[in-house]
């Protein structure tokens, strides 16, 4: 059985994450999606808001063999705990290929039979990123085509509440 692992902020999910899990689910028997906390981010949702929006956001689209769990600390610890030697990238340009390589060689450096697979984004989803659908959603744009119909109620709450606060 092969099992990969997708790790990422997701502050929010947007679509591009699920198309990135919709095909990574065709290609592996199971995923499991990590929500993580950076300590180089500041987010606009707690981790279980965003685990709660990717399971409903999965669930929604029918993709199923994915689980989403929380994790605070190393991937490659995490994923050697799990059996898993698999780690799934989205790449959405050359911008992101030159981090994502950095990152796959740093967890090579932690353990050599970690592989990371790149999934090069759908060309609709490119330019889509959490921190520009944040900055849309704050000004009024439109972010139904950019996040999934859950994700797109709870930014416009955030931002509501950011607003009042």
């Amino acid at each position: 059985m092969k099992k990969a692992m997708y790790v990422g902020s997701f502050d929010p999910v947007t679509s591009g994450h699920i198309n990135i899990l919709k095909r990574a689910s065709r290609l592996f028997d199971e995923v499991v999606v990590v929500v993580s906390a950076s300590t180089a981010k500041k987010y606009w949702f707690s981790v279980d808001q965003r685990v709660d929006m990717i399971r409903t956001a999965l669930e929604d689209n029918g993709i199923s063999q994915v689980s989403v769990i929380a994790h605070d600390g190393l991937t490659v610890s995490l994923a050697e705990e799990m059996g898993i030697s698999i780690l799934i990238r989205g790449i959405r340009s050359i911008k992101d290929m030159e981090y994502e390589v950095d990152i796959a060689t740093l967890n090579k450096i932690q353990n050599n039979e970690i592989e990371t697979v790149f999934l090069i984004s759908d060309e609709q989803y490119r330019s889509i990123s959490s921190t520009m659908v944040k900055e849309i959603a704050y000004y009024s744009g439109k972010i139904d085509a950019l996040v999934p119909s859950n994700v797109a109620e709870a930014l416009i709450e955030a931002v509501n509440k950011r607003r009042s606060s």
